[in-house]
Order: C-alpha cells, then structure tokens, then sequence
C-alpha cells in the first residue's frame, strides 16, 4: 500500500507522520516522531529566526527525510507555521531547508492553518449536536477555530500573536518564575483575547484543545511514563485541575520541573506559559472543561494530501 508523509513545522517542535490511507479509517501510523528544536528561540525583539535554531531545525528535518526513504513514503506534504510566518528571514530559512533537505516547505497563512488542525482534530473529536471551538496553543502563536453544528460547513477562524515560547522568553525568566510574572502574562494574553471578535457565539460550543500544550497536560493528568496518543484523544481536563498545576508550577525549579511524570523533557520551561494561556482563554470565554486532541495539525496536513492525491 502506499505511505505517505506529513511534516509539521512549528516554532517549538518538528514533528513527522508517516501512514497509510485506508478507507475504513483516517489512516494507519507507520511511524510519528517528533523534536523538539526551538525554533523560535530569541525571536522577538527583532523577529529573526536564529542560525542556531535553524540549524537544529534542518537537522531534525535531514533526519526525518531518511525516515521517509527508509520507510518507502512515496508522496509528502510539509508546512511552516507561525514564527516562519513572521519571521523576516522566513523565506531564507525555508530556502535553506530546500537546498539542505530537499525538502519543498510551504508556509501557511493563519486561515489555513486553522482549517487544517481543524481537520486533524474532526478525524478523532466528532460532534453532531453542538459547534466546536478548537484552539491550538503553539510555540509563536494561538489558533482560535469555531465550527458550526453537524456537518456545517461554516468555519470561522483567527490566528493570535500569542506563542508560549515567545512568553515564556518574555515573562517567565525567573527560576522558579514566581506567581507576578504569571499574572502579568495572563494580563497581556487577556488584552489579545478581548480584542478578538468572532461573529458567532461560542456558548455551549465544545471545547477542543490540540498540540503540544494540552496535549502534555493531558499527559501530565494521567502521570504517563510513556506517551499514549489513543489514552489522550478524548480526555477532558477541569479548570479547577490546570489552575491548581499552573500555581504548583510557578513555585518549581526547572530541576523539580523535570521530575514530573508526563512532562515531556524540553517542555519543563515552556509548560506553564502554556497552562497559563490556556486558562486565560477558560476565561475569557467562559468554560470551566475541555476535551484534549491529540490529532491536529500533522493530521490535517496529511488528510489533506490524501483529499488531493484522490481528486
């Protein structure tokens, strides 16, 4: 049969999945792998993409083509997201990985990029009686996507300048980063937040949250020693839990931060920018649960190459 490949390019993880389509269901995993190359280290002030994390980056991704060789991956589709999208020197990093890989690499608008994570996560999270609102919290930016009931067809999304790396970076230098600095990351997210304006109403819409983020805290949840994409799928995580963790977090050394069981090693600083986030959009739109996906973007990617190869 044949295999294809998606590939992932965030601001803080890489991330590969190589499958075969079937019929009966989305598609058959041959293998998911995933780095973590911090991409959008130092970005701000000066929106440049470091050579250093570039090159980590282009790394990752010359290891990830000879996984798709070896495997037989016949077709691929491979995107960039947010800090590629704003970085200045985007285009030179996406020539770079071109000549180095081989590899083509678009870049995705917002627009886009909601529509496929949303994509990704209707393949695992259905729902037929209510609209869903999915948000994916990256590494250099938060994609808010509402859909509307049943089968609609009506997607409405909107793309924030809020990535937990570039937070982290900002807010959270202290070790541990205390209970202030967290208030005043929470402060700026809710400043984003309310300047959103979305034409159709989120109220008793279902909450779906995807990436890294929540998918970590799902894991963190269940205290997994190893990462079980088919537990997570599905979860729901309380608010009352995420803000008592978050609190816990502020007062933890990265060293205590590493212990933890389900944290992913490398997320130990990034984490609680993205728990913090998370809970400001509890918030802000009134919800106390949501439901975790581990599916999202990669998964889009890779339905979406599926759609195009059988039109």
């Amino acid at each position: 049969m044949q295999r294809l490949a998606s590939i992932d390019v965030g601001s803080n993880t890489i991330r590969l999945l190589i499958a075969e389509p079937e019929v009966s269901a989305p598609l058959r995993p041959i293998q998911i792998q995933r780095r973590i190359t911090r991409l959008g280290e130092n970005f701000l002030p000066d929106r440049i993409l470091q050579p250093t994390a570039m090159d980590r980056s282009i790394a990752a991704l010359e290891e990830f083509v000879e996984m798709m060789e070896q495997n037989g991956v016949s077709e691929y589709s491979a995107a960039a997201t947010a800090v590629v999208r704003e970085a200045s020197n985007g285009s030179n990093f996406l020539n770079l990985v071109q000549r180095q890989t081989g590899l083509d690499v678009l870049l995705l608008s917002g627009s886009e990029e909601a529509r496929l994570s949303l994509l990704g996560v209707a393949s695992v999270i259905s729902t037929k009686e209510s609209a869903m609102v999915v948000f994916d919290i990256g590494g250099g930016s938060t994609e808010l996507v509402w859909q509307g009931e049943g089968d609609s067809s009506e997607m409405e999304s909107s793309s924030l300048p809020v990535g937990v790396v570039h937070l982290t970076e900002t807010f959270l230098q202290g070790d541990p980063p205390g209970h202030e600095p967290c208030l005043q990351l929470r402060e700026y997210v809710s400043s984003v937040l309310t300047e959103l304006s979305f034409h159709n109403d989120f109220h008793d819409a279902l909450w779906v949250g995807t990436a890294g983020t929540v998918t970590t805290l799902a894991s963190m949840w269940y205290e997994l020693a190893e990462y079980d994409p088919a537990k997570i799928n599905g979860t729901v995580l309380e608010k009352t839990w995420l803000a008592d963790l978050c609190a816990r977090l502020a007062e933890m050394k990265l060293t205590e931060r590493r212990k933890l069981t389900g944290l992913e090693p490398g997320r130990e600083d990034i984490i609680l920018a993205g728990g913090l986030v998370t809970l400001e959009i509890m918030d802000i739109f009134d919800f106390s649960r949501f439901t975790v996906s581990d599916a999202g973007l990669l998964e889009g990617l890779f339905l979406d190459l599926c759609r195009t190869l059988s039109s």
